[in-house]
């Protein structure tokens, strides 16, 4: 199970990388020892996570709970990401108690789907208040939306 901490420790690798393809976040994490599913899901989520704590406070926009995967119809649901739940409480936890981490924090946000749709729409002089964003869709990525096989488990992945 990733913890917050763990969370915390990945961060620097998506501000080295920053302008880099999401590819290249996940195998620098992949390279910490843990599976591929659990490195897709935090360089999926924890940007998502991070704009969602920062601009639901500073916007009155609803974020909903789901997100879809390309090729796939079915939505799903961040409740049931436990990385995702985590990156929420991290991305809390550095707003509030730590800013000395806020220069990492602000680079995983503008890294964000979300964030990118709200600069557009802001910069083109849109009324996006009281609005919802639609559900974020994952390009990309080999196990988002994928169940996880024993043969999977066994070799790591």
């Amino acid at each position: 199970m990733i913890n917050s901490q763990m969370l915390e420790n990945v961060l620097p690798i998506f501000f080295e990388h920053q302008g880099c393809e999401d590819t290249v976040i996940t195998q620098n994490i992949k390279r910490l020892g843990l599976s591929l599913k659990e490195s897709e899901r935090i360089t999926a989520f924890i940007p998502s996570a991070f704009c969602r704590v920062a601009l639901s406070e500073q916007l009155d926009i609803e974020f909903l709970d789901s997100y879809k995967v390309n090729n796939l119809e079915k939505q799903f649901s961040y409740s049931d990401e436990p990385i995702y739940q985590t990156a929420i409480e991290l991305a809390s936890e550095i707003m509030n108690y730590k800013p000395e981490l806020s220069e990492i924090f602000n680079s995983i946000v503008v890294r964000s789907a979300e964030c990118n749709v709200i600069n557009k729409a802001l910069n083109e002089g849109a009324d996006i208040t009281g609005n919802s964003l639609s559900p974020v869709i994952y390009f990309g990525y080999k196990t988002l939306g994928k169940k996880q096989t024993l043969f999977d488990k066994l070799l790591n992945r």
